[in-house]
């Protein structure tokens, strides 16, 4: 999961997580597809000093979105650059800590 500053959804809550997972890879892509989702934070556990710990909760938000073969190939071994791509096709931003 990644980190992301807060996208907030009415009636849904705020999102602090993002995942991204291929759903294909054909042999000659012209396109390849991905599912996203977006998480809510919540508690998780806690440290041994009783400190609460935070991690993805409830979904929020969910679709697919396509990359086109020239970015594909442009894509190579680094998947940092799928990540990338697809946070800003979707308008949202890493949370760098």
């Amino acid at each position: 999961m990644i980190k992301i500053q807060d996208v907030v959804v009415p009636t849904k809550g705020t999102g602090k997580y993002f995942n991204l997972l291929a759903l294909n890879f054909p042999p000659n892509p012209t396109s390849v597809s991905f599912y996203w989702s977006v998480y809510e934070e919540t508690q998780n556990g806690q440290t041994e000093e009783g400190t609460p710990t935070l991690g993805p909760g409830k979904l929020i938000l969910e679709g697919n979105i396509t990359m086109n073969q020239e970015t594909y190939a442009n894509w190579g071994t680094d998947d940092e650059f799928v990540i990338d791509w697809a946070l800003t096709e979707l308008g949202f931003t890493k949370v760098t800590e």
